[in-house]
């Protein structure tokens, strides 16, 4: 395997990695540039500037089955990099929200917004815990009644057989 890694600018002008793993028998050299290209480009144009593949051809690269499974991969990764970022982001912004509720220098109002941010993450924290656990109840009940039906469909039919036999 080949290890190609895209770098995109932040808003902050840091460089960000995203390693994308690219097997070298599945695609070819242009292939692995385009899917880089795509994956740390705004835009089409952008990502044909970049690799030095055209527009057309990056279209059909995306048209291609191989290349379109290994860009959903890659941007799965991607996406989940972005994501844990965003849970370690998180307990800063927490914080920052309860330094604002907590500051006696901030206006009151800028206190109220931020107190109202806390509480209704919160409570929306609260109730999709809530949901996940009904779901997972519900998936629960469901399995053990499939398996349920299966014990009684099982039962019908060796009695229906034993009644044959007689």
């Amino acid at each position: 395997m080949k290890r190609k890694s895209a770098s995109t600018r932040g808003k902050d002008g840091a460089n960000t990695i995203l390693p994308v793993q690219v097997e070298t028998n599945d695609l070819t050299p242009q292939q692995q540039s385009a899917l880089v290209a795509l994956l740390s480009c705004p835009t089409y144009a952008a990502a044909s500037a970049k690799s030095g593949v055209s527009p057309a051809t990056l279209w059909r690269y995306t048209q291609d089955e191989t290349f379109a499974r290994r860009l959903r991969e890659a941007r799965a990764v991607v996406v989940s990099q972005a994501v844990l970022r965003l849970q370690y982001a998180a307990s800063d912004a927490v914080k920052a929200l309860h330094d604002i509720v907590n500051s006696a220098e901030t206006s009151g109002s800028v206190r109220v917004a931020a107190a109202r941010v806390i509480i209704e993450q919160t409570f929306r924290a609260v109730e999709l815990d809530d949901l996940r656990a009904r779901i997972n109840e519900l998936e629960q009940f469901i399995l053990k009644k499939q398996e349920e039906d299966a014990l009684d469909r099982g039962r019908k039919t060796a009695s229906n057989e034993e009644d044959e036999d007689d």
